[in-house]
């Protein structure tokens, strides 16, 4: 005679409860599983619902947290206060093709037009933590004023976005060192000069090291080493 296999019962919930939501599912299969399992392994599957709950509810306080008012500023601090704009070359060259460089290593942006350096800026990159893309990215968007950081909440005035990435440049705080989240800021009396002469489609180009090549004329050469031929 076969021996009698044990009858396992076969735990489903209700369609009712598989259509309203996980919430709905999760009371339904505890009430069911409680019936059928040890008590220790109900204790888990509470365990898990609970846990379930309590995201569900941080999510909920997440979402009525209320937006932080965006803050203006009047002012932004530039430890530098070395920036180099050449307003002749920016005017005669007008139409002229350009482009932009950062150098994160020196922490310094360059305008170049016509391959000559027409601004030459202290700049602020990501801090330690963060990150700066490096490559070539040409200029998607441009907003004078209005765009706000989802990060500190305040304007970012004269923002310039890098490709079809989040980072841009903009007005900010220079303190003398890499302090941004991924952006790259300007200096408050640079900032708009670079703005109004850049337009969309500008490439920027953003790298460790650069070497200044290609330019017409060297600009960071000691004019010892420039003349020594002469």
């Amino acid at each position: 005679m076969r021996n009698k296999e044990p009858l396992i019962p076969v735990l489903a919930a209700p369609a009712f409860a598989r259509t309203r939501g996980p919430s709905v599912f999760l009371i339904v299969a505890g009430l069911l599983v409680s019936q059928f399992v040890p008590t220790a392994e109900a204790g888990l599957f509470q365990r898990i619902r609970a846990q379930h709950q309590a995201r569900i509810e941080a999510r909920k306080k997440q979402a009525e947290k209320p937006t932080p008012r965006p803050v203006y500023r009047s002012s932004y601090r530039d430890a530098h206060g070395d920036a180099f704009i050449n307003h002749a070359l920016l005017e005669v060259e007008r139409e002229s093709d350009r482009k932009l460089i950062v150098d994160i290593g020196r922490q310094r942006a360059f305008l170049v037009v016509n391959d000559l350096i027409a601004i030459d800026t202290a700049v602020s990159t990501a801090r330690r933590g963060k990150y700066t893309p490096r490559g070539s990215f040409q200029i998607t968007e441009k907003v004078k004023s209005g765009k706000v950081s989802t990060i500190y909440h305040v304007y970012m005035p004269n923002w310039m976005r890098l490709g079809h990435t989040t980072v841009g440049m903009h007005t900010g705080d220079l303190p003398g060192y890499p302090a941004s989240a991924g952006c790259i800021r300007l200096p408050q009396s640079v900032a708009p000069i670079i703005y109004e002469n850049v337009s969309r489609g500008v490439m920027v180009e953003v790298v460790d090291g650069w070497d200044e090549s290609g330019l017409a004329i060297p600009y960071s050469r000691p004019a010892a080493e420039l003349f020594s031929g002469v």
